[in-house]
C-alpha cells in the first residue's frame, strides 16, 4: 500500500453557477457552467484505514511511450487555430520567496473567457472569472480582450502581460525567457487531439501585479514567469478520457523541468517530461509512477510524481533529433489546492522539484475513475 501522510483540506467557497463557469481551474476553468469551489485553509484529512477507504486511488495503469511529434517552442506556434473547440492561452508568474503566485487566463474556445488565480503569501488562494465578452487572438502572436492581453514584443522579445480586470490588474514582461516544446497531436478517446507549445518554460519577469483585494500594487521584479497555450478537438469535461498530469517547476539555477501528458479512459498515460537550460531544450516520452496518496474531500491526489525515461531527444526549430540523456525526476505537491466540480477534480497545487524550486502540478480526473469499483 503506498505511503500516506496528513494532508491538508482545503474549505470550499463556491461562485454563483452561472459566474463560475469561469472559476475553474487549469482548462477546465471556464469550459461549462458548473459551481467552483475555491478553496483554503486546508485541514488534515482521515487516514485511509478511516471513513475514506472507499474513494478509489486515481492512478494510472501503464505507459504509452508512442512518439508524439514535437520542436523547440517558438512565438510562432502560439497564434491562434481556427477550429479548435478548445483553445487557451495561459500564464502565471511566481516569487520564489514567498510563494505568492498570479495565473492568468484567456480562451477563444469554447467560449470567451478570462480567469484568474491569486495565491497570496497568507490567507485565502481564490479563483475568480474576469467579466469579457470577447477575446481575440491574432499570429502576432496576440490575444487580447476586455480583462486584459499577451503580446509578443518582437522588438524586446519578449512576452507582455497587461491585465485591467474587474478582479486585478497588472503590467508584466516575461524576460529572459527559456523556450520548452510545441508538440502534438496526442490523440485519445473519442477522436480527440491536443495540441501545446510552452514558448516560456521559465523566465525572470519584471513589472507589477495588483492581486484582488488590493488597493495596491506589488513589485514582481525577478519573480519566475511561464507561458503556455493549449488548443485542439478536445473538451476538457468529456467524461471518456480519465484526465492529464501536468507540471512546471521554475529551479534555483534559472532552468526549468516540465510534464505534460493525458491519461485516456483505460488508465493509459502518453506524455513528455522536459528540462529546460539555457544552453538547450530536451525530453523525452516518459513513464510515470504516481505516490504518497492523500485525500481531499471525495477526491484522491498523489502527492509525488515520479517521470523516468532511458534517453531524449533534443528539440530544435525543425523537430527532435540527437540524442540527450535520460531523465528521472519527481515532482511533489508542497501546498495542496483543490477545486472539485463533480465531473472534474482540478488540483492547481504549489510543488517543487529539487530543493529551492517552485512550481504547480496538476492531476486532473473526470468523474469515471474516481467512482468505487467493484
Amino acid at each position: 500500500m503506498p505511503r500516506r501522510r496528513n494532508s491538508r483540506r482545503p474549505n470550499a467557497r463556491r461562485f454563483p453557477l452561472r459566474r463560475a463557469a469561469a472559476a475553474l481551474a487549469l482548462g477546465a476553468a471556464a469550459l461549462v457552467p458548473v459551481a467552483a469551489p475555491p478553496a483554503a485553509g486546508a485541514q488534515p484529512a482521515p487516514s485511509r484505514s478511516g471513513l475514506d477507504d472507499w474513494i478509489p486511488h486515481t492512478d494510472i495503469k501503464r505507459s504509452d511511450l508512442t512518439q508524439v511529434p514535437g520542436k523547440l517552442a517558438e512565438p510562432s506556434d502560439d497564434g491562434p487555430h481556427p477550429g479548435s473547440t478548445t483553445e487557451w492561452w495561459y500564464t502565471h508568474v511566481m516569487d520564489p520567496a514567498t510563494h505568492r503566485t498570479f495565473i492568468a487566463m484567456l480562451f477563444t474556445a469554447p467560449v470567451p473567457t478570462a480567469v484568474i488565480f491569486w495565491y497570496p503569501e497568507k490567507g485565502d488562494k481564490v479563483v475568480l472569472p474576469e467579466p469579457t465578452a470577447q477575446v481575440t487572438a491574432k499570429p502576432g502572436p496576440s490575444v487580447d480582450s476586455s480583462a486584459g492581453s499577451l503580446v509578443w514584443d518582437g522588438a524586446r522579445r519578449a512576452y507582455h502581460l497587461q491585465w485591467h480586470g474587474l478582479f486585478a490588474k497588472a503590467d508584466i514582461w516575461f524576460d529572459r525567457a527559456l523556450p520548452g516544446v510545441t508538440g502534438g497531436p496526442i490523440r485519445y478517446d473519442g477522436g480527440q487531439t491536443m495540441y501545446w507549445s510552452a514558448p516560456v518554460a521559465t523566465s525572470r519577469v519584471r513589472g507589477w501585479l495588483q492581486p484582488p483585494g488590493s488597493s495596491s500594487r506589488i513589485g514582481v521584479d525577478g519573480w519566475r514567469g511561464y507561458h503556455d497555450h493549449n488548443w485542439g478537438e478536445f473538451s476538457v469535461v468529456d467524461q471518456r478520457y480519465s484526465g492529464w498530469e501536468w507540471g512546471v517547476s521554475h529551479e534555483p539555477d534559472g532552468t526549468a523541468t516540465l510534464l505534460g501528458g493525458v491519461v485516456k479512459g483505460d488508465g493509459t498515460w502518453q506524455g513528455v517530461v522536459g528540462r529546460v537550460t539555457a544552453r538547450e531544450t530536451y525530453g523525452c516520452m516518459t513513464t510515470i509512477e504516481l505516490s504518497d496518496w492523500r485525500t481531499s474531500g471525495l477526491f484522491s491526489y498523489p502527492e509525488t510524481t515520479t517521470l523516468s525515461c532511458p534517453s531524449s531527444l533534443l528539440a530544435t526549430p525543425k523537430g527532435l533529433e540527437g540524442a540527450r540523456p535520460g531523465l528521472r525526476t519527481s515532482f511533489h505537491v508542497v501546498d495542496p489546492f483543490i477545486l472539485d466540480a463533480g465531473l472534474l477534480a482540478l488540483p492547481e497545487s504549489l510543488g517543487r522539484t529539487v530543493p529551492g524550486s517552485l512550481g504547480l502540478i496538476e492531476h486532473i480526473r473526470t468523474l469515471p475513475p474516481r467512482l468505487p469499483h467493484s
